[in-house]
């Protein structure tokens, strides 16, 4: 008895020590996150992400907050596992509009079945990967808050969430303040995607107040609902949502061999600042419409079917993302789309502009390397089909469409 009533003792006192180690743990990551990320989320709901952790450290890929009023910031948070690993867990990025360096990059550049061509052209990969059967990511979904139009406070997608407060007096030239929470590891579940979106709209309001920006409405952040991010393509002739306009265009235009019969939509939300559309090929039709291409003008089948899929992907843009664009990798000024113009960058990016609602928006086609001179004869009426329906379905002015002599590789 006495024996075990000493292992007892011993027993709880390893308990006590085991819990206060567990509470100075969780105090000092407490702190290390409201450090990081400048004390603009609940470090507790970031602890709390993916099962929860106690110990986590800052990354060191976070940049300075707040150097001055247009400076963007971003904090990266670690989880820590066994002696000396560390693991993906969150992270934040706030900047403002006009944004100096956060773009909305169109395309060659995107490469949405980047992760899967690469399972495919490894050597120890079993059995062939069918590329463009799911994307990398999901395209945004709108946030729907109750009472109000679709998408007019962000989106999200399988992994992240985009919150943008707009400036009802815009200070120093600001005119929105955006922040984006992220998910740093895979299968994202529902609980904390609305995490992830409660700690972005706060965020936001709290950078809003930074910046001086008095929000047009400042709503409750509650959701109507959700949808579950889709990665999956589907068949492109019963497209729904941001890729309905392609259905339409296949049953009026009639399907082409050379046309993608898969497409990735999400919900059409009334008052999104942007909306996508990724239409791609299957290895099935790349096969069917292979003997009808000229061979120098296309790449090897396999490179095709493995590396270089073919896609599309339209875009829009409105409001402050319109004057964000750009063609290239590179986010600097020189290389954006103006609003109000028309034209075709190097092959891949053809645009069109428009006045939805008194504000500038940009809306964009994007044609896969490999896939330029197959489409080309098609691109013309795609485009134009795409942007008169996304422009009648917002009520926009003011369309400019591309020229012939803007189209050179038309």
């Amino acid at each position: 008895m006495a024996l075990t009533a000493v292992a007892g003792l011993a027993l709880s006192g390893w308990a006590v020590w085991l819990e206060a180690e567990e509470h100075r743990d969780r105090q000092a990551s407490r702190a290390r996150i409201t450090d990081a990320c400048a004390g603009l989320v609940d470090p507790d709901r970031v602890l709390g992400l993916h099962g929860g952790t106690t110990r986590a450290v800052q990354g060191s890929d976070a940049t300075e907050w707040f150097t001055k009023d247009t400076t963007p910031g971003r904090c990266v948070i670690y989880r820590v596992g066994e002696p000396g690993t560390t693991y993906g867990h969150f992270r934040m990025e706030v900047w403002t509009n006009p944004a100096e360096w956060v773009t909305n990059v169109v395309g060659a550049a995107v490469h949405p079945f980047e992760q899967r061509s690469r399972r495919a052209s490894d050597p120890a990969a079993s059995g062939p990967v069918d590329v463009t059967r799911r994307a990398d990511h999901s395209p945004d979904y709108p946030l729907d808050n109750p009472g109000e139009d679709d998408g007019r406070l962000g989106h999200y997608d399988d992994d992240s969430v985009t919150f943008k407060v707009t400036c009802e007096k815009p200070k120093n030239d600001i005119t929105s303040v955006n922040v984006r929470t992220q998910a740093d590891y895979e299968d994202v579940s529902f609980q904390d995607r609305l995490t992830l979106i409660e700690l972005a709209a706060d965020a936001a309001h709290k950078a809003a107040d930074h910046f001086r920006c008095t929000p047009e409405q400042r709503l409750p952040v509650t959701f109507a609902r959700l949808w579950i991010p889709d990665t999956e393509l589907k068949a492109a002739a019963s497209a729904e949502g941001s890729c309905r306009w392609y259905a339409d265009f296949l049953r009026a235009e009639g399907d082409d061999v050379r046309l993608p019969d898969r497409a990735l939509a999400s919900p059409a939300g009334e008052h999104s600042f942007k909306e996508t559309c990724l239409l791609a090929t299957s290895p099935t039709r790349v096969k069917r419409a292979w003997p009808t291409l000229s061979e120098e003008r296309v790449p090897d089948l396999d490179e095709v079917l493995h590396t270089s899929p073919w896609h599309l992907q339209t875009d829009s843009f409105y409001g402050d993302e319109a004057r964000e664009v750009t063609p290239t990798a590179f986010g600097d000024r020189g290389s954006r789309i103006r609003p109000g113009t028309a034209g075709e960058f190097s092959g891949s990016v053809r645009w069109a502009s428009s006045t939805c609602a008194g504000e500038p928006a940009v809306h964009t086609l994007s044609v896969s390397t490999s896939y330029a001179d197959v489409a080309g004869p098609r691109l013309r009426a795609l485009f134009r089909a795409y942007v008169d329906r996304v422009t009648a379905a917002r009520d926009c002015e003011d369309i400019t469409f591309p020229t012939p002599s803007d189209l050179p590789s038309a």
